[in-house]
């Protein structure tokens, strides 16, 4: 059917992952000379779901992440998927708390531990690498969060939403240390 999302891996240019509105995935490791179906590997991923997006991660050439939605078939639960052997295999790594089908989902550029997921009801962030996620209300309002992008030079979270335009989270940083810090204790 139709390519949903394409994601080129910024670790290793020879990987590129694309995911389709049938519920396929498919991974090149050579810039796209020969491709690997990965979805029957995808345990638990409702058939024929839309892979509204895959997500390199921009620190281990092997992880990658899957916003899958199936909403329309009537099921509303969010489903994120991670990888980190190349789609070797996949885990949901959403939490029960999480309220939505999943629609955008970005890795912070400067503290891999910070995830943001949008759904259908509002933004999630994780500061332990996607083990619990908590609402990010803050005056964000709990609406339909479709993309989510991290301008760098003013470390901000940019959301894009349906129907209200654009969101500007200031300033990662303390959030970013929230995070450092969660990490750190966890391994003492």
């Amino acid at each position: 059917n139709s390519i949903l999302s394409i994601a080129p891996s910024s670790v290793d240019r020879q990987l590129i992952w694309a995911g389709t509105d049938d519920g396929q995935l498919h991974l090149t490791c050579d810039g796209g000379d020969s491709w690997t179906d990965l979805t029957a590997r995808i345990t638990g991923m409702p058939e024929e779901a839309w892979i509204a997006r895959v997500i390199a991660s921009e620190y281990e050439a092997g992880t990658a992440w899957l916003v899958v939605n199936n909403y329309r078939k009537g099921d509303y639960q969010p489903y994120l998927y991670r990888t980190d052997d190349y789609g070797s295999s996949w885990r949901n790594i959403v939490a029960k708390n999480i309220n939505g089908y999943a629609l955008s989902f970005i890795q912070d550029t400067v503290e891999p531990n910070l995830q943001f997921l949008g759904t259908e009801n509002g933004l999630w962030s994780s500061g332990d690498d996607g083990e619990h996620w908590q609402q990010l209300k803050n005056g964000f309002p709990s609406v339909s969060t479709m993309d989510l992008k991290i301008q760098r030079r003013e470390s901000a979270l940019v959301i894009g939403t349906f129907g209200r335009a654009i969101w500007v989270l200031d300033d990662l940083k303390s959030l970013r240390e929230l995070a450092r810090t969660q990490v750190q204790g966890r391994l003492r």
